[in-house]
Formats: structure tokens, sequence, C-alpha cells
């Protein structure tokens, strides 16, 4: 079983879009595929979990808002809007605090064929790391002992992280055996590129380990940019056996209605899910 973690340091590198995208993709090819959200966002969630609703632009703007509300009022109102209540659900957090045998509580179904998910349906995964590190020796353990109880029955596991190094995190790196780094051009996201390796590099000293790490080129405007390629041109220069060939678009309109509807880009009939369709064939799995 092949556990790939998605991880930047830096916001906005599509991270979600990347873990998504890429476990539906794997699971076309045949492949039986688990999705790990280990984001307090739970970005990858809402995407795959009956529990959120699906966001339609045209049906929010018809809706009926309470009478005069306060601004804590409209803030609930929107939040049973977007999410029915999941207090009484099993998610990542119950993985990383319980036995390991609970992963199997923790895993549920999707609309996809041969795609699952571990899901993150709140923010207590905040928590949760804190309660990690305060936790045994053997804490950095509790993921990959519990996917160990699952291995039989996936292909692949794809991990979405949170921008953060912390205990989460350290669990889903001991767990894995790749790392895709997304990243979007530009000096702060290269920045934060550095630190996400340095992090990694530092990880690798730590605990022993050893990652195949893949960088994607991520969110590229179309058109002809040559500052854009002549940025990603550098990056294959200095890391010439990371890069994937494949690079990802970026159209804004087709990236928006994706967001609002929690729809895949791999499923937009647009360039973008060509872009997809390509990474998922460079990848070994």
């Amino acid at each position: 079983m092949e556990v790939i973690s998605i991880i930047s340091e830096k916001g906005g590198m599509g991270k979600t879009t990347t873990s998504v995208n890429l476990g539906v993709g794997l699971s076309r090819k045949g492949k039986r595929v688990l999705i790990v959200d280990g984001d307090p966002q739970g970005n990858s969630t809402s995407y795959f979990s009956k529990v959120y609703h699906k966001l339609d632009l045209k049906e929010f703007n018809t809706l009926s808002i309470p009478d005069s509300p306060t601004p804590r009022q409209a803030t609930t109102f929107l939040k049973n809007y977007i999410k029915d209540s999941s207090s009484n659900l099993k998610d990542i957090n119950n993985v990383l605090l319980e036995n390991k045998e609970v992963i199997h509580e923790c895993i549920y179904s999707t609309e996809y064929p041969n795609v699952d998910i571990i899901p993150s349906f709140g923010t207590e995964l905040i928590k949760t790391d804190k309660l990690i590190a305060s936790s045994t020796r053997l804490a950095h353990k509790k993921l990959k002992n519990a996917l160990r109880e699952v291995r039989k029955e996936y292909d692949v596991v794809v991990i979405d992280n949170a921008p953060t190094f912390n205990n989460i995190t350290v669990n889903s790196l001991f767990a894995s055996s790749k790392i895709i780094i997304p990243l979007k051009p530009g000096l702060f996201e290269l920045d934060g590129f550095i630190n996400t390796l340095n992090e990694l590099y530092d990880f690798e000293d730590d605990y022993e380990c050893n990652y195949e790490i893949k960088i994607l080129m991520n969110m590229i405007p179309r058109g002809n940019r040559p500052d854009y390629q002549r940025f990603i041109a550098k990056i294959k220069e200095l890391y010439p056996d990371y890069v994937f060939n494949t690079t990802i678009g970026y159209q804004d309109a087709v990236a928006s209605r994706s967001s609002m509807k929690t729809k895949l880009l791999i499923d937009s009939k647009s360039k973008l899910s060509e872009d997809y369709l390509n990474l998922i064939e460079e990848i070994e799995i």
C-alpha cells in the first residue's frame, strides 16, 4: 500500500485540490483509494462527505434569511446551512487518539467508486495535536499503525495535510512513502517551499526516514508567460529528479465553480482536467 502525503508550509498552494483530484484519478485507474483529511479546516472532507451541503451559488442567493439576525445568529445560520451536525461521527481525531482498530469506524464511502475517506469534521485536530504531544513516545506512529489495519483493503492512501508542521503532520509523514509538494511560481511561494523541504530533511534525519519527494508545479496561468516558464525551468535545474513533467494550470472561472460546488477539476471538461489526467499517468504506484 502506497501512502502519499500532499504537503506545503505555504497556504494556497492547492494541496486539497491536488489530494482530491489525485485520489479520484487513481481510483479510475483501478486503484482502491483512501483519502485522509489531516487538516482542521476539513476541505477534503467537504468534497466527499454527505455531512456537507453541496453549495450552489443560485441556491444560496435564494436563501430565506432570518429576520434581523445578529452577526452571531447569522454565523450559526450559515454554519448549519453548510454542514449538518457531525458531533456523533468518528473521524481522524479518533484514529489518532484511540486504539488502532477504531480506524474501521472512521472510514466512510464516497459517491466515487473505490474512493473512501477518513474525514476531519471540525477543528478538534488543534486539540488533538496538543493531546498527542502529551502522549506516549510512540505517538508519532499512531496513524501508521492504524493504516496497517487496512493495508489489504487499499492500494493507495492520499493524505491532505494542514499548512503547518505539528504532531499531526509528523504522524502523516511517518506513515508516508511518497511526498508531493505543490509549488506555485512566486517568491513568497518559493520561501514556503524551502521551509517545507528543510522541515522534511530535518524529519528524515531525526526519524531516519527516506522519502521519494516530488514537486508539482501548480496553478500556472494559461497563455504565453515566459517568466513562469523560466521559473519552472529553474526549479527543474535545481531539483532535476524531483519535478513532475506534468504541470497543473489555472483557470479562475473553472476553479471558482469547482470550489463553490465542491466539484472535482478532473471532471470539469477543461484543460485542467487534462492536466490532472496527465499527472495520474505520470505517477507510479
